[in-house]
């Protein structure tokens, strides 16, 4: 090095205040170089400002005052090279003094390693850890390799990110830099945008750039974007003038047409200019399109620098981070001399603090790799690997593209790399950590094994079912006959997708029988037998569920979540042992902090069949949001469900449907069909209790046209549930006996058929209205010796409820007190009205008008709170039959909707429910629930007082 350079650095490689004079010092001493001149002199002038930039760095001006006050974040697009990278340094220089600014970019090389971009943003506020809850610094701790613990949620590392920005700015704004955002991790470009999203309140910025022609599945963070235009012909002319005077105005004139506004591209054209060949444009050899290509241009600078340098680009460039401490250990002593030419040549810089390397620009750092050999990026790769043995994953990443030929051992240590990868909660790296294993392996055994599980975490855990697929074929090119763990793949694939649970069934019970042989892990076997649960439990069928209870049936008690705990959950949960009911109130206790997606959805499994499902609201709820933003998608479809049932079992009917509308859309996207027709089935059954008729019966009947086909006879019960509960709520009884006896026959609860202890209180009162008493008693019977009653309070309300409704009138009264009397049963609201229904009903029978004016009373103000529209018109109809003309609290006088007008008028004309509905395209039964309201607003009880209410009803 020269003289000059020695000066601008101290003894430790770090820059002192004399660094950019020592460079001007530098391009002078090089001045007979014209292209080398003139790009140093690019660089001094870039200091002074942007041409023809004005309007951009006013608007960023703007930007960094909102952000450091109120919090604000902003991604500047473009093409490569139109000056985005120029722009945020622009907005650092200007912030600096006030904001504090920490930067990161993305790297090409490292988007495989999920919160990699995170950990740059991260580290140098890693002091700050300790300002934040235990729980959250260890969730950043853990995601970013900087400690060790249980997998965090993605939710969870998000809000820790934003947690530790939050308290550091309190101290001095922060401005956040992330450059291309193209090449940013996944998980870390899912960060940026949860932060980005909620930066309001917060003296934080968040400024980013990317390139607009990149992948569209890396296009939007979901925060504001600025496109950034090349320059026009102005601003192009004023560029080429100020920074290459000595160019002739022709020259610059074909030099701006070239490059077509792009910054980058004209001043490598331009510094590329050799005079002393005549300029003739598309004649001249140097104005042919490769010289012209920027990259190209890169690539010759490149070629031009010493090996050694040449080499630690190389290795800088595959180091991906920009540290410079792992690039020397990578390279040894001398890395910065080294490293001189081209840092002279304005391809690298370091920052201030000494510690990271900068490519000039992304396209630099492609050319340094494009214009290596083969063996000397393996050669980078294993030094690289040696570096990094303290992390785990990028030490298995380098050490793997190093390796040219099948290596158990690296393998192995990509397995437990992708096995860290899913408790840091990465599980597309994971995947992909699997399948290069999977590459790896010499052993045709191992390889397919390993291929299996990324197949089954793509599908369960990741939501990418496309990439679940495109590993199962690549399976089926290693197999000479299917293995059990892509057996047990291909099952849970084909059940989630297709419906097909014949296939998974089959596949599933295959590889359970097979899998001890193999010598198979406890994981491998329990993966197989809950694909087998889940095939058998969509099934329905005894030829499904008999051979795998008599399996489950030889196994020890499990954890909760464990597939033989699920298998007997399903079968009959109300026979569930009291160590099982234990076991999960013990699992509940601690699911707050559980990190383990697959955990929380598996227990949260357990709760939905043993009425627990409040107890996981905030686990599931961090899943799904981990979904929502990009996380395991496949885990938040479950976990939707699992917050809507918990909303319906709430008699929260409108939530319930919102949450199903989002989890039938997220199924539709991303073909995830079965859990598509749960989300009809919650959407029929909320409808079912808000009283809108025929949504439950258009949910209803999408279910059963795709459900019957395949055999599917769970998901036809959920659809014949919902339309009998809706029937009953509208008093059309025969037609819910029809519905409800398609689930069970009277008097039988049969295994894995939840659908008919959930709908047994239907299924009683049905079969009494309908005069079929002794089916009546023979299911109450049935339902109360399954032993639900036992599990929760709701069961044991709705238990109660229906053993009331079938004694005989000397005990009903004291059975119909013993479900009001249950523990918790104002919890259940909807299940207490049912009960003061029925008992106000059976009052009325026995003469007993007061009392049941009392409990008529209850449930129809409870129905009405509810909003359970069909309900509450029952319990007034039943009301007004004792007598009491008195309608619901505040009913009389309400005005009606434009369409209840337009239905009563119809109706007092003469018309019946047919013809008017014929007229309004609605259904005979939608007109019926119109007029069942209609009637308490306007006082009357009877169709034929409508044209007298009409008539005096104001504004009617």
């Amino acid at each position: 090095m020269t003289e000059g350079n020695k000066v601008g650095w101290d003894s430790f490689g770090v820059p002192n205040e004399n660094f950019r004079v020592d460079r001007v010092d530098l391009a002078a001493s090089w001045s007979s170089d014209p292209v080398r001149s003139t790009r140093m002199a690019d660089v001094i002038r870039d200091d002074a400002g942007l041409v023809g930039r004005d309007d951009e760095l006013a608007r960023l001006a703007a930007f960094t005052v909102e952000a450091t006050t109120t919090g604000a974040a902003l991604v500047l697009t473009g093409e490569a090279g139109v000056g985005k990278t120029s722009l945020l340094d622009a907005a650092v220089a200007r912030a600096a003094g006030t904001v504090r600014v920490i930067s990161a970019s993305g790297s090409e090389y490292e988007t495989d390693i999920g919160f990699a971009t995170l950990h740059q943003l991260v580290v140098p506020l890693v002091d700050d850890l300790a300002l934040l809850p235990r729980a959250m610094a260890e969730a950043l701790e853990v995601a970013l390799g900087l400690g060790v613990g249980p997998a965090p949620s993605r939710i969870a590392v998000f809000n820790a990110a934003l947690a530790l920005f939050s308290a550091a700015a309190e101290r001095q704004p922060l401005l956040l830099v992330v450059d291309d955002l193209q090449f940013v991790d996944e998980a870390s470009r899912a960060a940026a945008g949860f932060v980005g999203r909620r930066l309001r309140g917060r003296r934080i910025g968040l400024l980013g750039a990317r390139r607009s022609e990149s992948s569209p599945t890396v296009q939007s963070i979901g925060v504001p974007e600025e496109h950034i235009q090349p320059l026009d012909d102005r601003g192009a002319a004023r560029l080429l003038s100020h920074r290459f005077a000595h160019l002739p105005s022709r020259v610059r004139l074909e030099l701006a047409r070239e490059a077509q506004g792009n910054p980058l591209a004209l001043v490598e054209f331009a510094g590329s200019t050799d005079l002393s060949v005549p300029w003739t444009g598309a004649d001249n050899p140097q104005t042919d399109s490769q010289s012209k290509d920027v990259r190209t241009l890169f690539a010759a600078r490149i070629h031009a620098l010493p090996a050694r340098a040449r080499d630690l680009l190389l290795v800088a460039a595959l180091e991906g981070r920009g540290d410079l401490r792992t690039v020397e250990a990578a390279s040894g002593p001398g890395t910065l001399l080294a490293l001189a030419p081209a840092e002279r040549d304005d391809l690298v810089s370091l920052t201030a603090d000494g510690r990271t390397i900068r490519f000039r620009h992304p396209l630099v750092r492609t050319a340094v790799v494009e214009t290596s050999t083969g063996l000397e990026r393996c050669n980078a790769h294993q030094r690289l690997a040696g570096a990094l043995t303290d992390d785990i994953e990028r030490h298995a990443d380098h050490l793997a593209r190093a390796t040219t030929r099948p290596d158990e051992a690296v393998a192995a240590l990509l397995q437990k790399a992708a096995q860290r990868s899913l408790r840091r909660g990465d599980a597309a790296g994971a995947v992909t950590r699997l399948r290069r294993s999977a590459d790896l392996s010499p052993d045709r055994t191992a390889l397919r094994r390993r291929l299996s599980l990324a197949a089954y975490l793509a599908a369960w855990v990741e939501g990418q079912l496309q990439t679940s697929e495109e590993i199962l074929r690549e399976l089926r090119l290693t197999e000479e006959s299917t293995t059990p763990g892509g057996a047990v793949a291909k099952g849970f694939v084909a059940l989630i997708t297709d419906g097909d649970a014949d296939a998974s069934h089959a596949l599933a019970a295959n590889a359970v029988r097979s899998l001890p042989a193999t010598g198979a892990s406890a994981d491998e076997h329990d993966r197989a037998l809950l694909t087998l649960t889940l095939a058998s439990q969509y099934s329905g069928r005894p030829e499904h569920w008999r051979p795998l209870m008599e399996y489950v049936d030889s196994l020890p008690e499990a954890a909760p979540h464990e597939a033989a705990s699920l298998a007997r959950i399903h079968f009959a949960p109300g026979s569930v042992t009291e160590g099982i009911l234990g076991a999960l109130e013990d699992a509940l206790g601690r699911l707050e902090d559980e990190t383990d997606a697959d955990v929380v959805v598996r227990t949260a499994l357990a709760a939905s069949y043993l009425d627990r499902l409040s107890a996981c609201r905030r686990p599931v709820t961090r899943v799904i949001q981990d979904g929502r933003d990009g996380g395991a998608v496949g885990s938040s479809m479950p976990a939707l469900m699992f917050v809507a049932l918990d909303e319906l079992h709430s008699a929260r009917w409108s939530e319930s449907a919102a949450a199903a509308a989002e989890l039938i859309t997220l199924s539709e996207r991303t073909g995830y069909h079965v859990f598509r027709q749960v989300g009809h089935y919650i959407s029929a059954m909320a409808a079912a209790h808000l009283g809108d008729l025929d949504a439950c019966a258009e949910h209803s009947d999408l279910i059963r046209r795709w459900s019957a086909p395949r055999g599917l006879r769970r998901l036809e019960y959920c659809a014949h549930q919902a339309s009998g509960r809706a029937l009953v709520g509208a008093g059309e009884f025969e037609d819910a006996y029809a519905h409800l006896s398609a689930i069970c026959t009277p008097g039988e609860l049969p295994p894995f058929n939840p659908e008919a202890v959930w709908s047994a209180p239907d299924l009683v009162e049905a079969a009494i209205r309908t005069g079929r008493a002794d089916e009546a008693r023979s299911h109450a019977g049935a339902l109360h010796e399954s032993g639900i009653h036992r599990i929760s309070p709701r069961f044991a309300i709705m238990t109660a409820t229906a053993t009331a409704m079938t004694s005989p009138e000397q005990t009903a009264a004291a059975r119909f007190e013993d479900a009001l009397a249950v523990p918790g049963a104002d919890d259940h609201p909807f299940e207490s009205g049912r009960a003061r229904l029925a008992y106000g009903e059976h009052l009325r029978r026995l003469g007993r008008i007061r009392e049941a004016r009392a409990q008529l009373a209850a449930a129809r103000d409870t129905f009405h709170e509810l909003g359970a529209a069909t309900w509450a018109l029952r319990a007034t109809a039943e009301l007004r039959a004792t007598g009491m003309t008195r309608t619901a609290r505040g009913a009389v006088g309400t005005a009606l909707t434009p369409q209840e007008l337009e239905i009563a008028r119809m109706a007092a004309s003469g018309l019946s429910n047919p013809q008017i509905a014929a007229r309004l395209v609605l259904s005979p039964r939608t007109v019926s629930t119109h007029l069942y309201r209609v009637f308490p607003k306007l006082g009357i009880t009877s169709r034929a007082a409508l044209r007298d209410a009409l008539e005096s009803a104001p504004g009617q």
